[in-house]
């Protein structure tokens, strides 16, 4: 295992539940009282490539009246041994009565990271070093059209240089597009059904949100092609626990530069894969998880996934399917729902742990 945690959860003391102060929210019908929580989880970690790391995250999490969806914010901030540092802001707020929803995160880093190369069969004697450095822009501002229906444009903007490529590898040599960093903008629109009874842990419930953003000269991007991507939810009570389901999709047109292909893999999508282990221009995966409650705040979870990429839309997506299972457990931080979650996933590639703030999906 490459990852060795060397502290988490730090007495007992790691993940710092704090209640903020209520706040006046006022409606139609009069104002309602609505609560918010702090966390603050500091973590250190070891790797060989970026040796001891030390790190914090940070989450400001809402509650809210039924039928609304909650705000959070949360900012995470991580620095090496090596001087290597990656830091991030997350806002998602739901604001006039849930009538505008802006989702952002603003992310920089200088970091480094492996390339396999671009397909479903690539070999992990493949692997390849690389270091990123870059700032990320990536902005969603929608209206509420109808009750759980949002629609609005995107923004999506990585400046970025890559630095240390192993020697003689694909990168090294400029043999993928985006080798040697540069601009990457574009612009287009997301639609959002959300009908989850708590955002944080839904029980009922579906979500659906789709987005196309087209990237192009036209507002500065150095490669001209488009994504569009679809990601299905849905959530029922089955026996004492609730049955989870997702449906996601990620599809190119054009050339994108490497860093943006589609990524099978990591702690949200296809977990027991590391992120960006396989990567093409067409992505899907299929994920089910049984989540139940064990004792006090304490619950388990065993999932399951499976998913492919290809170069396009064709019966090769359906060959070698790519597949993983686990186990997890989650400790509920906020009487809103919002959970902790440690996971144990396996695939052919070998175990994956992930720990994080927020379920998978």
């Amino acid at each position: 295992m490459k990852n060795v945690l060397l502290a988490l959860l730090l007495a007992g003391g790691a993940v710092l539940p704090v209640q903020a102060q209520p706040h006046d929210s006022s409606t139609a019908s009069g104002p309602t009282v609505q609560k918010a929580d702090w966390l603050i989880v500091p973590y250190a970690s070891y790797t060989p490539t970026t040796k001891l790391s030390l790190g914090g995250a940070f989450g400001y999490y809402t509650t809210a009246p039924p039928g609304q969806s909650p705000s959070q914010v949360e900012v995470s901030l991580k620095v090496t041994q090596r001087r290597q540092i990656s830091a991030e802001i997350e806002p998602e707020l739901y604001l006039n009565d849930d009538r505008l929803h802006i989702a952002a995160e603003l992310r920089g880093s200088k970091f480094p990271s492996s390339f396999h190369g671009v397909g479903g069969d690539t070999r992990e004697r493949d692997e390849e070093s690389y270091t990123s450095s870059y700032g990320v822009l990536d902005l969603t501002v929608q209206q509420r059209v109808r009750p759980h229906l949002h629609v609005g444009p995107t923004m999506f903007v990585r400046v970025g240089d890559i630095t240390d490529p192993e020697a003689g590898g694909v990168i090294a040599t400029n043999q993928v597009v985006g080798a040697e960093g540069g601009i990457t903008a574009g612009l287009g629109g997301a639609i959002l059904w959300n009908t989850r009874d708590n955002d944080y842990f839904p029980t009922t419930g579906t979500y659906a949100e789709a987005e196309a953003t087209w990237y192009s000269s036209a507002w500065w991007s150095d490669q001209t092609f488009g994504i569009l991507k679809t990601d299905l939810r849905g959530y029922q009570s089955v026996g004492p626990g609730i049955l989870a389901g997702q449906v996601y999709t990620e599809n190119v047109i054009g050339r994108a530069p490497f860093l943006l292909l589609p990524k099978l893999g990591g702690d949200d999508l296809m977990r027991g894969y590391r992120s960006g282990r396989f990567r093409e221009n067409v992505l899907w995966s299929v994920q089910t998880e049984y989540r139940f409650p064990l004792f006090w705040r304490f619950k388990g979870t065993a999932f399951t996934s499976a998913g492919e990429v290809a170069p396009r839309i064709s019966p090769t997506l359906f060959e070698d399917v790519e597949l993983a299972a686990g186990l997890g457990a989650r400790f509920q931080l906020t009487d809103s729902g919002l959970h902790g979650r440690f996971d144990v996933a396996y695939s052919r590639t070998g175990i994956e742990f992930y720990v994080s703030v927020g379920e998978a999906f």
